[in-house]
């Protein structure tokens, strides 16, 4: 395997475990009204990084591969086809925000709305000086309310309505969708889609063990 396409599947890894790691986030909050802070965190901090050179490893987005290890780990399952109860649930979810992202890339007025919104909250977040502040989360689910809910597929995030009840479970669930869609954005900037996961499957997995191991 020559060096560029070695990047480019390692590429399309990294950018297929973030957002395996949102949709597993926002899973385990519709689900038992938890997830980990800092793999949130992690989400949560992608969505304001400036855009890395063509050259660059987008794993700086997420400020290197050891924050993706839940990601790594479930999408690695799902790839080798453990058959878990959320499996179905994680691919329902990527799905949906994969085929938003590929409408967003043709709607510019909802891309302009996003930009201008994700730069208001950029400011929020450095007068509170944190990602993970309650005002910048709220911030950023009432601008994926005004947005991308608004777009076809919506996603419906299943689970116990105890938790799905919550206005702060509900917020992090948006906020994390939005992060989802980020590395979905990743994913197709890398040239991944359907027809990676059909013919490049044993790649991705191959790669994304390496990353777990090193």
């Amino acid at each position: 395997m020559s060096h560029q396409s070695h990047t480019a599947i390692s590429q399309r890894a990294i950018a297929l475990a973030a957002l395996t790691q949102a949709v597993y986030l926002v899973d385990s909050i519709a689900r038992k009204g938890t997830a980990d802070a800092d793999d949130c965190r992690t989400m949560l901090e992608s969505i304001f990084r400036e855009p890395v050179a063509a050259d660059q490893h987008i794993g700086l987005y997420y400020n290197g591969t050891p924050a993706l290890q839940t990601g790594l780990r479930i999408c690695s399952s799902m790839l080798k086809g453990d058959n878990l109860p959320q499996h179905k649930a994680l691919m329902t979810y990527s799905a949906g925000l994969l085929t938003l992202e590929g409408k967003l890339t043709q709607n510019k007025a909802v891309q302009q709305q996003l930009a201008a919104g994700m730069q208001r909250i950029n400011n929020q977040r450095h007068y509170f000086g944190d990602t993970m502040h309650p005002n910048i989360i709220a911030a950023i689910a009432d601008l994926y309310g005004e947005t991308i809910s608004q777009m076809k597929p919506r996603i419906m995030v299943r689970g116990k309505s105890e938790h799905l009840s919550q206005a702060g479970n509900t917020r992090r669930v948006r906020a994390l969708l939005m992060a989802g869609l980020r590395a979905a954005h990743l994913w197709h900037s890398q040239g991944g889609g359907h027809l990676t996961l059909l013919f490049r499957r044993k790649a991705l997995l191959r790669e994304m063990e390496q990353l777990l191991q090193g």
